[in-house]
C-alpha cells in the first residue's frame, strides 16, 4: 500500500467489459505505459476497476499523506459524447443528477475526505445490458485531453 505515502494520487474506475465504461482503467494503462510515476515524485497511479469503493475506504480509515487525489471515471451526464467534466470533490455530493453509477458510490465516501479531490468525467455511451470490448472513438480521443488536464493539475501542484 505504498500509494498511501504519495501526495498524488490518480484512481482510473469502470468495466472495460461495457465499452465505453472502460475508460478509467485505459487511462490508467496509458499513463503506466508512458511511466508518469517517474516524472513526478509522490505520485501513483491505479485501476480500481469497478471497486473504487474500498480504496477510499482504506484511505479514508488511514494515516496517509495523499493531498491530491483524481478519481478518473466515464458518466452520463447528459454532455456530448467525449465531453470532459471536471468536478470538485466537495461538491460531488450536491450536484442535481447522478453522473455515473460510480459518482453515486463515491459521492459519501468523499465528502468528509481531507485531500483535494477532483472528479474527472468523460460522457460515455454505457449500457449495462450491453457488453462490448471497444470504446467510441470519441471515448478515446479524450484520453488525451484528460492526460492534458493532470499533468496541469500535477504541475500546478509541485
Amino acid at each position: 500500500m505504498e500509494y498511501l505515502t504519495k501526495e498524488n494520487l490518480i484512481l482510473g474506475c469502470g468495466n472495460p467489459l461495457f465499452g465505453d465504461d472502460g475508460f478509467g482503467p485505459e487511462f490508467i494503462r496509458k499513463l503506466k505505459d508512458e511511466k508518469i510515476e517517474s516524472k513526478y515524485n509522490n505520485l501513483a497511479v491505479i485501476d480500481c476497476g469497478s471497486g473504487i469503493s474500498p480504496f477510499l475506504n482504506l484511505i479514508n480509515n488511514s494515516k496517509h499523506k495523499i493531498k491530491n487525489l483524481y478519481i478518473i471515471d466515464c458518466g452520463d451526464f447528459k454532455g456530448k459524447l467525449g465531453e470532459i467534466l471536471v468536478l470538485d470533490g466537495k461538491n460531488i455530493a450536491s450536484e442535481d443528477f447522478i453522473k455515473s453509477s460510480h459518482s453515486m458510490k463515491i459521492s459519501h465516501e468523499i465528502t468528509d475526505f481531507s485531500s483535494n479531490v477532483k472528479l474527472i468525467l468523460v460522457q460515455g455511451d454505457v449500457n449495462p445490458n450491453n457488453m462490448k470490448l471497444e470504446m467510441s472513438q470519441k471515448v478515446m480521443d479524450a484520453i488525451n485531453e484528460v492526460q492534458k488536464i493532470i499533468i496541469f493539475f500535477m504541475e500546478d501542484s509541485q
